[in-house]
């Protein structure tokens, strides 16, 4: 059988045009000119006769359905050869390379900025990139390999992703600083069923807040949504309405300055535990195992 003509260096600059959209941008990343990209294309496209990018004026350069497929591949790929070069230097006690990690959008401000910073001084031959998405769109970045690992909820996965668990708290209710219910020990679903409620509504999180209104016997009357946690948390400052909140932060206030207080649910509800997630079927790099170890250690302590 013959084997494609097939170099680490046109599968780096297949990723890079994929990630970036356009050779011209994937040639400043990599620091070539765009003939190489070009080129390198041309002949990766060559060995494995496919049609692999697709480049016009107006829509720079995007990947065909056989370049998606290749790129998932590609990535594995090149991951794999960033160990082995790590391996063949004799630091086996080391990692590096580029890791991208993907978390789903509203907690990635709880876990994305203490992971790369405390991972990357830890292990400073180690650069971490992010993507940021709902749920299923991070599921989607981690079967094609756009992203190793993920920080996610272990709700409504895709098929195809293995899980370790991180940690799990409660869902509390969000109220205005002058609510009637603020000083309450905890608070009954049921006792704000006639309040305005804010919805965080970032996929699948609709489907969990029904869930925890069906457990409290309440139906869940929703009369604003949020694309952002603190699009929510604001709205719910100015008094607009309460909401629920499965994450904690430290601050009390609003980008305004507003306070809003959380408190304890006396409901018997749901929880939706926070996982690192991966894809099946293939080794972790050396990187990702690190990676997955360090969160383990940072958030389940």
């Amino acid at each position: 059988m013959n084997l494609p003509n097939v170099t680490v260096r046109q599968l780096e600059y297949l990723i890079a045009v994929a990630e970036t959209g356009s050779v011209t941008a994937a040639a400043a990343r990599c620091h070539v000119s765009q003939g190489a990209i070009s080129l390198a294309l041309s002949e990766l496209e060559r060995a494995l006769d496919l049609r692999l990018v697709v480049r016009s004026p107006r829509r720079g350069a995007a990947l065909t359905a056989a370049g998606t497929r290749v790129l998932a591949d590609a990535r594995r790929v090149v991951g794999a050869m960033g160990d082995l070069g790590v391996e063949a230097r004799g630091l086996s006690s080391q990692v590096g390379g580029v890791l991208t990690v993907g978390c789903y959008a509203p907690i990635a401000p709880f876990h994305l900025p203490a992971a790369i910073a405390t991972f990357e001084r830890a292990h400073p031959d180690v650069s971490v990139r992010f993507v940021e998405g709902s749920l299923p769109e991070i599921g989607e970045d981690l079967i094609s390999g756009r992203c190793e690992l993920a920080f996610l909820y272990d709700q409504d996965l895709v098929p195809g992703i293995a899980t370790t668990p991180l940690y799990d708290q409660a869902p509390r209710v969000l109220l205005p600083a002058g609510h009637r219910l603020r000083r309450r020990r905890a608070v009954a679903l049921r006792e704000l069923a006639g309040d305005p409620f804010v919805l965080l509504d970032v996929a699948p999180s609709e489907r969990y807040f029904r869930s925890v209104f069906a457990a409290a016997s309440v139906e869940m009357v929703v009369t604003h949504r949020a694309r952002s946690f603190e699009l929510a948390r604001s709205l719910v400052a100015r008094g607009i309405g309460y909401s629920i909140t499965v994450q904690q932060p430290v601050v009390t206030s609003s980008y305004e300055g507003l306070e809003v207080v959380t408190v304890p649910l006396r409901d018997d509800v749901p929880t939706t535990p926070v996982v690192l997630g991966w894809a099946r079927g293939g080794a972790l790099t050396r990187r990702a195992q690190a990676f997955a170890e360090h969160c383990v250690s940072l958030f389940g302590g």
